[in-house]
């Protein structure tokens, strides 16, 4: 029997539990935690996650998310763990439980596997996790959705789309290209901020400053339209600039009130319609049934009249962009309808005026 710090053992399972089968298990193997005597693992076959998890050289495997909640909702700060006729027996304070052990060939072979200790890590460039984190388009749906990193200028780049909109975000140094959803880099950052990353065969590896390595499965990003973003990024500078301002502070309120009646798209978007007066802007958002307009005073006068300029937006990518910068302009690239830009140091967000 060895007695374990509760709160050290549960903030370990917290790193690894999204490598834990949630639902039916497909892969066997997949809805355990693997205690290996100084690590925890798990692999659910899209990720895996190795914490450093000293069992005092007690090694088991158990199904994960039970042994996880049986430990969160424990009360007492010091556990103690036992392995006896093919259990796992857990005592803390006035509880006692006790679990079958499980067969852990195979998720050793899988975690065997990945080998994270031969991956050969890289530096994260600095900026890498916010950059991500603005990077990220909601409501995207299409066969695009995730984010993607590839080369760009004398750095790399972060990268979303869904052919509508294109957000991109500059980093300093460069990064190797990979693609993947940004659902599996929440779980990542969950464990905190990594260090060090690696791309090597399927898996995407981050690594922390406490030992703990998280993989997850990378998108083929062979077909990922890198140059169709960059090239439309690219010719932002050059192209026509027919205004540009700043939102004004009431925008978010105004949406969330007219979005009640947008129309919506084929991919359940919603639009809202942005009408860009001299003196003020205008939303505008209809459906079936009903109807909402609300105009807002400019806080700052845009660069020139905007000739009651229309531009069709979805109510995520506005919302995002007020979250992120109040910078504005209208461009025309190639002769094209007019595309809202919002642009800081870094990054950049376009939308087509097309409403589609």
């Amino acid at each position: 029997m060895v007695t374990l710090e509760k709160e050290a053992l549960l903030a370990a399972i917290k790193k690894v539990i999204p490598g834990v089968e949630k639902g039916k298990s497909t892969i066997e193997g997949a809805d355990q935690l693997l205690f290996s005597g100084k690590f925890v693992h798990s692999y659910n076959g899209m990720v895996a996650v190795s914490a450093p998890c000293d069992t005092q050289g007690q090694e088991f495997a158990v199904k994960g998310l039970d042994f996880f909640r049986l430990v969160d909702r424990m009360n007492d700060l010091l556990l103690s763990i036992e392995l006896a006729g093919g259990k796992l027996k857990v005592t803390g304070g006035r509880t006692k439980a006790s679990m079958s052990l499980l067969d852990p060939s195979k998720i050793k072979t899988y975690v065997a596997a990945i080998n994270v200790e031969a991956v050969q890590f890289n530096k994260v460039p600095e900026g890498f996790v916010d950059g991500i984190r603005i990077t990220s388009i909601s409501g995207n749906t299409t066969k695009l959705k995730g984010v993607a990193v590839t080369d760009y200028e004398d750095g790399s780049a972060v990268i979303a789309t869904d052919m509508k909109r294109i957000c991109l975000t500059k980093l300093p140094s460069p990064m190797s290209t990979f693609w993947v959803d940004d659902g599996t880099l929440s779980d990542a950052f969950k464990c905190g901020e990594p260090l060090e990353y690696s791309v090597t065969g399927p898996w995407l590896h981050f690594k922390y400053e406490d030992g703990t390595v998280f993989s997850a499965q990378r998108k083929d990003h062979a077909g990922y339209p890198f140059t169709t973003c960059k090239n439309f990024v690219n010719a932002i500078p050059s192209a026509e600039v027919k205004m540009s301002g700043r939102l004004p502070q009431d925008i978010k309120d105004a949406v969330n009130r007219v979005a009640v009646l947008a129309s919506g798209t084929e991919d359940n978007s919603s639009l809202v319609e942005m009408i860009f007066h001299k003196d003020e802007l205008e939303l505008h958002a209809e459906k079936q049934g009903g109807e909402a307009t609300e105009t807002i005073p400019w806080d700052v006068p845009p660069s020139a009249d905007p000739e009651n300029t229309q531009v069709w937006v979805d109510v995520a990518f506005l919302t995002e962009a007020a979250n992120k910068t109040v910078d504005f302009s209208l461009v025309s690239i190639n002769n094209q309808p007019p595309s809202l830009i919002f642009k800081s140091d870094n990054y950049t967000q376009m939308v087509s005026s097309n409403k589609k």
